[in-house]
C-alpha cells in the first residue's frame, strides 16, 4: 500500500508537468510563421510571358525593418525563378503577399520562395515552399477553323437568299392568279338595247326647185 502511494506521489507531478507543457507546445506549433505559393500552383500551365505570384502568409509580419522587439516572426519574402544556385543576393525581395514577373520566357520554370528575417537570415524552422510550374503563348483559332466557320457563314446566307426569292415569287404568283380570276368573273359589256344606226339607203332625196 505504501508503495502504490509513492508511485502516485512520483508520477502525480510529471503528469501535471505534462498537462502544463502540452498546451505551451501545442499553441508553439500553431503559431509558427507558414508560407504557402497559392499561384502558381504545382504543375500549373500559365499562359502568357507574365507570371502572377500571390503567396499566403501565417503567424509572420512582413516588414522591411526589424521593429525594437524582434520577434523572430517579422521579415519579408526572398523569391528566386529558375536559379540553380539561390542565394540571398540572387534572390528578389518581397515585401507584400503578391509578385508578377514580366517577359518570362516559355517553357518550365521552378520558383522559389523563403521567408526570411529583416537581416536576412532563414527562419528556425526554416519556411521554404518551391513550385513547378510552366507559361505557354496565348494561342489563336487555327486556320482551319477559320475556314470552316467562314463556309458555313457563306451557305447559311446562300439559303436565306434563296428562300426569300421563293417566297417573293410565290407571293406575285398568288396575285396575278387573283386577278386573272377577278376579270374571268366580271360581266362583259354588250350593244343590247340600243337602236341601230339609221342608214341613208332606199330614201329618195329631192332635188332643189330651180328659179325661173
Amino acid at each position: 500500500m505504501s508503495f502504490t502511494m509513492k508511485r502516485i506521489s512520483y508520477l502525480l507531478p510529471l503528469s501535471l508537468t505534462a498537462a502544463l507543457l502540452a498546451p505551451s507546445a501545442v499553441f508553439a506549433q500553431v503559431a509558427a510563421p507558414q508560407l504557402q505559393i497559392i499561384t502558381p500552383s504545382d504543375g500549373q500551365t500559365i499562359y502568357g510571358n507574365r507570371v502572377p505570384i500571390l503567396f499566403a502568409v501565417q503567424n509572420f509580419n512582413i516588414v522591411e525593418k526589424a521593429s525594437a522587439n524582434p520577434s523572430g516572426t517579422e521579415g519579408y519574402i526572398l523569391i528566386w525563378l529558375d536559379d540553380k544556385n539561390p542565394t540571398a543576393d540572387t534572390a528578389t525581395k518581397v515585401m507584400a503577399d503578391s509578385f508578377t514577373y514580366s517577359d518570362v520566357a516559355y517553357g518550365d520554370h521552378t520558383l522559389k520562395a523563403e521567408l526570411v528575417t529583416p537581416d536576412n537570415k532563414p527562419l528556425s524552422p526554416d519556411q521554404t515552399v518551391t513550385v513547378n510550374f510552366k507559361n505557354a503563348p496565348i494561342t489563336s483559332p487555327t486556320p482551319a477553323a477559320t475556314e470552316g466557320f467562314d463556309k458555313n457563314t457563306t451557305l447559311v446566307i446562300l439559303v436565306v437568299v434563296a428562300l426569300v426569292i421563293v417566297a417573293a415569287w410565290w407571293y406575285t404568283r398568288e396575285e396575278d392568279e387573283e386577278e386573272v380570276a377577278s376579270q374571268s368573273k366580271s360581266p362583259t359589256r354588250t350593244n343590247r338595247g340600243k337602236k341601230p344606226k339609221s342608214t341613208s339607203k332606199g330614201k329618195k332625196t329631192s332635188k332643189p326647185k330651180k328659179k325661173r
